[in-house]
């Protein structure tokens, strides 16, 4: 656990979507469960802004249901897909759901919903942070190879938060010890590029839940390491 690294925040900054997440054929699909019609001759933006306007034609909670039930039909009853709807209006449950390996998929159902109804459901609140990683140290760069890796990931960007963090509050243990098992239900999205022979600019995004008590930082070093073998 020697190696060590210096991390520069080069851009924090809170996004209502995260981009790529929908697709065209998500769209399509929920034009189709609301009896849009002919989509043909429509452009993919025309699709996005028509599915938007379909469901404003319903009521806020029904058209939570039809966007969770395409969502998240595979891995929620009927039920609780129906529960969640009307829960959504009041609660952020990309923050707040029981089940934190959902988060990301209930960002970004909100962040649809947030479009069409923006007095109705809560404003989505997700961060993209942007990190620049130097690596100290033979061992450290080899490490680097795998930033994506998320215990060591989520260990490097809790280095840079103070103890009273969300994040070390709920996992301080794991951030200390040797295994992080809920490290993937904290980074959503993670892109790395080369910039440099030991350094690594990384794109990281999650819920500001976990990422906002980053938002004031600018440098930091760190002492992160993966899960062990």
């Amino acid at each position: 656990m020697g190696n060590t690294y210096k991390v520069q925040v080069l851009h924090f900054s809170n996004i209502l979507e995260i981009e790529g997440a929908r697709t065209t054929r998500d769209f399509e699909a929920l034009l189709d469960a609301m009896e849009y019609g002919d989509l043909s001759g429509l452009s993919d933006a025309e699709k996005r802004e028509m599915c938007i306007l379909s469901l404003q034609d319903r009521e806020p909670e029904e058209a939570a249901y039809l966007v969770l039930k395409h969502d998240m039909a595979d891995v929620l009853r009927d039920g609780q897909m129906r529960n969640a709807a009307g829960e959504m209006q009041d609660e952020k449950l990309w923050e707040e759901y029981s089940n934190s390996t959902l988060h990301e998929r209930f960002f970004n159902a909100g962040s649809l919903l947030y479009a069409a109804f923006p007095k109705s459901f809560p404003k989505p609140d997700a961060v993209r942070l942007e990190l620049q990683i130097t690596a100290a140290g033979a061992g450290a760069k080899q490490l680097l190879k795998n930033v994506d890796n998320e215990s060591f990931l989520v260990r490097l960007l809790a280095d840079g938060m103070d103890d009273h963090a969300i994040l070390h509050r709920l996992y301080g243990d794991q951030l200390s010890g040797k295994s992080f098992p809920n490290a993937a239900e904290i980074v959503w999205t993670v892109r790395a590029e080369p910039a440099g022979e030991d350094t690594v600019k990384l794109e990281v995004i999650s819920s500001g839940y976990w990422l906002d008590a980053l938002e004031r930082t600018k440098n930091y070093e760190s002492a992160a390491y993966p899960d062990a073998a």
